[in-house]
Formats: C-alpha cells, structure tokens, sequence
C-alpha cells in the first residue's frame, strides 16, 4: 500500500498546478436600460460573465468582490476604455455607472495579469 500513496501524492499535487481556479460559469444576465447589473468577482472569474443591456442608456455595474485579492471591472470597446470600477480589496463592494452605446464592450479586471488568466467577460449594448 505504501508504493502507491508516493505516486497518488504526485498526481493530487500535479492536479492542483498549471491552472487557475476559475469556474467556467457560462452564465448570462439581462437588464433593462438604465439599470443594475451585480457581477461577483473571484480569482480569475466574473459571475455572471455575460451581461446583455436592452437598449442604449445608463447601466449600473454593482461589482462584489468576494476574492482574496484586489479585483476591478473595466470596459472596453474597441480598445479603449470607457469606464468601470476602481480596484478594491476582497470583501467589498463597488458600483460604477456607465452611458452605453449600442456595441460590444469587453469586460475585464486591469489588476495585475488577471484579465490574462481568465478575468474577461462581455456586455453586448442591444
């Protein structure tokens, strides 16, 4: 029994490296102009990460940090940015309101490499 817990201990640590801890949620929310949409925020991850807004207008982003490290959420529409929340430590919460054209906009955490690991999502302005 001891000649196999030495390599089930390699594979159990070998499984916890090389990736992030990010849940693929999938999930998408739609808002009615000129409302609030809460996104939580986790290392590497929104959720929702997809937020579709029914009309051009304002829109609320309500961003709940519920991570260990500093997290944000900025948009950007063809490259450059148009608004978000500031950077801010886990357990808080932030909101930021944004006038929004018809168009995709890229959601993203600018702290860090988090964007690069997976801390994207998008907001589609019907």
């Amino acid at each position: 029994m001891c000649r196999l817990a030495a390599p089930f201990a390699i594979l159990l640590l070998a499984a916890g490296c090389g990736g992030n801890d990010r849940e693929d949620t999938g999930r998408t929310v739609t808002v009615e102009r000129d409302g609030t949409v809460t996104v939580k925020a986790r290392e590497y991850s929104y959720d929702p990460d997809r937020v579709v807004l029914q009309g051009a207008g304002a829109l609320t982003i309500r961003l709940e940090n519920d991570g260990d490290l500093a997290h944000n959420i900025r948009l950007r529409r063809d490259g450059e940015e148009v608004g978000g929340t500031p950077s801010f430590p886990g357990g808080r919460t932030e909101s930021a309101r944004v006038r929004l054209a018809p168009g995709t906009y890229e959601l993203l955490c600018t702290v860090g490499d988090h964007a690069d690991l997976g801390m994207t999502g998008e907001l589609e302005v019907k």
